[in-house]
């Protein structure tokens, strides 16, 4: 199975910056992760960077917003970092996409 994970641009996360954590993580084990590309006629915004995640079980969203937020600790060691949410929908293809998005307070 094939995870679409959508970074919104507030985050200050590029795909292939997600990539790369995620490759070097634990999770990539069993889950790697490629840079993916936001198609033109998306739904996604093109300012919406995205990665492709391809693994053998279902792995929670709860995972992904963990992980992007661990991350994101570590990133921003001078300032707060932003607090995500994950919303998780499925494309006109019937694959999941998990969009990770700031959480409005």
């Amino acid at each position: 199975m094939q995870y679409r994970v959508a970074l919104a641009p507030q985050l200050e996360l590029s795909a292939s910056e997600f990539v790369a954590a995620w490759n070097t993580s634990q999770h990539a084990e069993g889950a790697p992760a490629v840079v993916d590309e936001v198609l033109r006629e998306s739904f996604l915004s093109p300012e919406t960077t995205v990665a492709l995640i391809t693994v053998a079980v279902t792995i929670p969203a709860t995972v992904i917003a963990s992980f992007v937020s661990e991350y994101l600790k570590k990133k921003f060691i001078e300032r707060e970092p932003p607090k995500v949410t994950v919303t998780t929908i499925s494309a006109p293809d019937g694959q999941p996409v998990w969009i990770v998005k700031q959480t409005e307070e």
